[in-house]
């Protein structure tokens, strides 16, 4: 028999960097052959898009490639079975990868996890990842301080405090915790954060990240988890095989669509009176009428936003505006925007809500007053200009 696999889990609260630090790792040569797993709430594959192919992204429950994508439910209750299949999947490819790298969603509860990744004897758990946010710790959790188990008495914010549950339970089964964003924070408060981490788990190896600058080979010499141990630490904290949930309730997905445009400053002053604490996290791709050819990622955690440009969309690349597209590209984007709609193409608004349900439906009711009215639509079409108060510089990603 050959050799287990080694299974690498990047677990951690929503918005902390796990997808920023796993993209980065995939531009290694030695980890681009890696097999993914991607567990995430949401129906939609952003992540799998972002850390994949994204010309190969596939349906939830399934694996396209050396890529698995575990949405929505299978992400839940059907995470077990759905992760079981999945093992069987990559077992069985050739070449035989030589790791398999998990993206867990944020609202994950580790133990659950760990018992889907530990149903097969071909697997090992090498490491079982935590991302710590250092700047949410100093905005929110006073340095890390509030995380303190003894500290169940103090008042706290209902949503910040079922965040600090999920958030206490991941770090105490981690093998490894990497402190994000330390270079947003001054060094007391990190050093702070450092203290309260090692109260919850005296063991685990602590790693800082600045710009997602922390290295897979620097976790190397990382001790393996001790499955034995972590039974105990599950029996500890009342999980069962029969009783754990998955992910952290009452923290649920929701999904924003709409094909028309954003208008740019109702979007961004949504933004300064419609984020509550419940909402921890939005992602996904928008576009918006100041910017009709930018294809923009949006990410969100707590008052933390992002917008990255990730391409152009087929409707304004058809325009050919440099004149750099030979008539046959031309003709090819033409074939394929035409079962397009016929006044945006394929430009849309696709945008997963992650949190609580009344500060998810409270955002998305703002997203709707955000879209741009029919009579703002034919001043975009007419070529009017929109008061953008966006950046106007942004981080290029992808293609």
């Amino acid at each position: 028999m050959p050799h287990p696999l080694p299974i690498t889990v990047l677990c951690g609260f929503l918005g902390s960097g796990k997808t920023t630090l796993l993209r980065q790792w995939r531009t290694v040569p030695a980890l681009q052959d890696a097999a993914l797993i991607v567990q995430d709430l949401s129906e939609l594959a952003v992540d799998a898009e972002l850390v994949g192919d994204h010309h190969q992204v596939p349906a939830a429950g399934n694996m396209t490639g050396r890529l698995a994508a575990l949405h929505d439910r299978h992400a839940r209750e059907e995470l077990h079975s759905s992760m079981g299949r999945t093992l069987e999947a990559i077992a069985g490819l050739s070449p035989r990868p030589e790791l398999v790298l998990v993206e867990s969603t944020g609202a994950a509860r580790p133990w659950p996890l760990i018992m889907a990744l530990a149903q097969s004897s071909q697997f090992q758990l090498r490491h079982f990842l935590v991302t710590v946010d250092a700047l949410s710790l100093h905005r929110d959790y006073e340095d890390g301080a509030a995380l303190d188990p003894k500290r169940d008495a103090e008042p706290m914010d209902t949503a910040l405090r079922l965040a600090a549950t999920v958030l206490q339970e991941q770090i105490q089964f981690a093998n490894a915790v990497i402190l994000t964003k330390i270079d947003r924070v001054p060094e007391p408060s990190w050093r702070t954060a450092l203290k309260w981490i090692r109260v919850l788990n005296p063991t685990c190896t602590i790693a800082m990240s600045a710009h997602a600058g922390l290295r897979y080979d620097q976790l190397e010499r990382t001790p393996l988890p001790n499955l034995d141990k972590l039974r105990g630490l599950a029996a500890k904290l009342g999980l069962s095989a029969d009783s754990a949930q998955a992910t952290a309730e009452p923290i649920d997905a929701m999904v924003f669509r709409d094909r028309r445009p954003f208008h740019p400053k109702r979007l961004y002053e949504a933004c300064q009176h419609h984020l509550g604490t419940g909402l921890y996290r939005t992602k996904g791709f928008l576009w918006m009428a100041s910017r009709p050819g930018e294809v923009l990622l949006w990410q969100q955690s707590g008052s933390q936003i992002t917008l990255e440009l990730m391409g152009w969309w087929r409707a304004e690349l058809v325009l050919n505006r440099d004149g750099k597209l030979l008539p046959e590209e031309v003709d090819f984007l033409r074939e394929r925007l035409r079962a397009a709609d016929p006044r945006f193409g394929d430009r849309h608004n696709e945008l997963t809500l992650i949190g609580l349900q009344a500060p998810r439906d409270g955002f998305a009711q703002a997203l709707k007053d955000c879209v741009c009215t029919e009579e703002e639509i034919r001043a975009w079409q007419d070529g009017e200009r929109f008061e953008d108060p966006w950046p106007t510089s942004m981080r290029r990603q992808g293609g």
